[in-house]
């Protein structure tokens, strides 16, 4: 059997490696000798914090449930592993990135669609201490017919660089919205940009958002990056 967890969070370290190391540690590319790994963050459930994340309530609008817990799928299976039975072929997945892909099952109980919009900074929080945290960084509105149920494959960034990447089996519930300043600013930034869906450009987004839960400013090289990012 696969090793989800090993091979996915193995992939994507490579690739930050090749695509983003220079802005990791000193202009020598060393870490500095005073940053400890494995000292914990003041950020709850960021970095290598145990803690529950924090942030705002995100309230669903009326009329729609969320099926609990969110269940994983099989990034090279989602037809088979994030939809529901009766469903002919699962959606395409949503959101951006390579380490957090989850089933999110919506019934909507009204008699009319309901558009959803799921904000950036949307903490999804891991039932396990060991597989990492998600977090959307661009806000996804996602419309559920009337009167049924809909599974939307949605893709976002790991808050625990220490942790493993989730698997089709590990479980989340919808957490809160972060409010840390230097989050919202990088949402600010990526508002108007077309991101990837997967690749190099994914990487260097992950390396962002690992430095910003290690309370790392942002750098004048990851600005110019997400600058030249296409506009939508």
């Amino acid at each position: 059997m696969m090793n989800w967890h090993k091979a996915r969070l193995a992939g994507l370290v490579a690739t930050v490696l090749m695509a983003a190391c220079s802005g990791c540690g000193d202009e020598d590319g060393e870490t500095p000798d005073d940053e400890d790994p494995t000292e914990q963050t003041d950020r709850p459930g960021f970095a290598n914090s145990d803690k529950e994340p924090e942030g705002l309530p995100f309230n669903l609008p009326a009329g729609i449930e969320l099926t609990d817990p969110i269940k994983g799928f099989n990034p090279f299976d989602p037809d088979g592993s994030c939809k529901r039975e009766e469903d002919e072929k699962a959606l395409a997945p949503r959101g951006s990135g390579d380490l957090i892909r989850l089933c999110m099952e919506f019934r909507n109980t009204t008699n009319g669609p309901i558009n959803i919009e799921l904000p950036p900074g949307l903490i999804f929080v891991s039932s396990s201490q060991k597989v990492q945290h998600g977090m959307l960084v661009q806000g996804l509105t996602i419309e559920v017919p009337s009167d049924q149920y809909m599974v939307a494959p949605i893709k976002g960034y790991c808050l625990n660089d220490t942790r493993s990447g989730n698997a089709p089996t590990d479980l989340f519930k919808k957490g809160p919205v972060t409010q840390y300043s230097d989050f919202k600013e990088l949402f600010a930034l990526l508002a108007s940009k077309q991101l990837p869906v997967t690749g190099g450009a994914v990487a260097q987004i992950q390396s962002i958002v690992w430095n910003l839960t290690h309370e790392k400013a942002l750098t004048q090289a990851e600005r110019d990056f997400i600058a030249a990012l296409p506009n939508k």
